[in-house]
């Protein structure tokens, strides 16, 4: 299989839309399965059994993931029996549009040989053809789901793509809550929505619009009266592509080491936290600047005189920035 076909392959809308409510599989988990899947795509329907390299899967990950590549399996096996073990609920359309609903385990029986380092296994009956239905598929990049941090992104990533590629002038996704916890793997984590949204939704669509060809704003549908504007329903999934120079820079992001994003993300949390913290103390009267000043002061911050002047804020505020969010509920 060349190198090129590893980076790009085609992948089923119906693979794409698959439903682990209880979210057990990790990261490293769907991306063994889509490694595993690109490998076998050639040929996915006229083999029944596939092999494979346990050290090209190790070498890939390592060199996609900037890291160094991992001495033994044991990770390898841990991911193959959870897959093995995972029963889905799998939603596709057949080819005269009706839905059809299915469970089934996403890899069957696997055998590694210590000798020769290979990997054979194979797929449930009936699953093959599912995959690799030719009128609904999706281009994804194993580049790009290699460098995901965050599982709840790459999910996200595999269906917001399907939608990209579509020829739309303004795509776009719009799914019920209940429908995205049960995608995302959610279904009994993180119940209150601010929290799904802040530690599932934000930082995936962060890390998407980062690093992949498009990038996401997400629209909330509420439902009712009461705080905030009522229940959040439903969720749209705005997409825009990039231009080439965005395009660009996202293979330029991708070129970078993890750590070094990583600690690129750290800085542009800081700064928005600060920026934050100073409009918030620009927009208040002159009490609350003072107020705040003193707070600086008593923690060991040197002031500058005039410091609750507007335009000094910015030498002073950046210390306690974070800590002034929290105590006035900015969050």
């Amino acid at each position: 299989m060349s190198s090129n076909f590893l980076v790009n392959f085609k992948k089923a809308t119906g693979s794409v839309e698959i439903s682990e409510p209880l979210g057990s599989l990790t990261l490293g988990d769907r991306r063994l399965w889509n490694h595993l899947l690109a490998h076998a795509y050639p040929r996915l329907t006229k083999d029944e059994v596939f092999s494979i390299q346990l050290s090209d899967i190790r070498a890939f990950a390592a060199n996609d993931r900037g890291g160094v590549e991992e001495v033994g399996n044991r990770r390898l096996k841990e991911s193959i029996e959870r897959l093995q073990k995972t029963v889905v609920k799998f939603n596709f359309l057949s080819k005269s549009g009706a839905d059809i609903w299915e469970s089934t385990q996403l890899l069957g029986s696997c055998r590694m040989d210590g000798r020769t380092g290979e990997l054979q296994y194979r797929y449930p009956a009936g699953l093959p053809e599912k995959l690799i239905e030719p009128a609904l598929y999706s281009y994804l990049s194993l580049r790009v789901i290699y460098q995901f941090e965050s599982k709840y992104a790459l999910i996200l990533y595999e269906t917001l793509k399907r939608f990209a590629d579509r020829d739309a002038a303004k795509p776009y996704w719009a799914v019920r809550t209940s429908q995205l916890r049960g995608l995302l793997g959610c279904t009994g984590k993180l119940p209150n929505w601010q929290d799904f949204k802040k530690r599932a939704l934000d930082p995936a669509i962060a890390e998407i619009s980062e690093l992949s060809g498009f990038s996401v704003e997400l629209m909330e549908i509420r439902q009712g009266g009461g705080r905030g504007g009522g229940k959040v329903v439903s969720a749209v999934f705005h997409i825009r592509r990039k231009s080439p120079e965005e395009a660009q820079a996202a293979v330029c992001e991708l070129e970078k080491p993890k750590v070094q994003r990583r600690g690129e993300r750290q800085v542009k949390r800081s700064d928005d936290i600060a920026q934050r913290a100073i409009h918030w103390l620009e927009m208040g009267d002159i009490a609350l600047r003072r107020k705040w000043q003193k707070r600086a002061e008593e923690l060991g911050v040197q002031v500058s005189e005039a410091a609750t002047a507007r335009e000094n804020l910015h030498k002073w505020v950046p210390a306690i920035a974070a800590l002034l969010i929290q105590e006035e509920g900015l969050r």
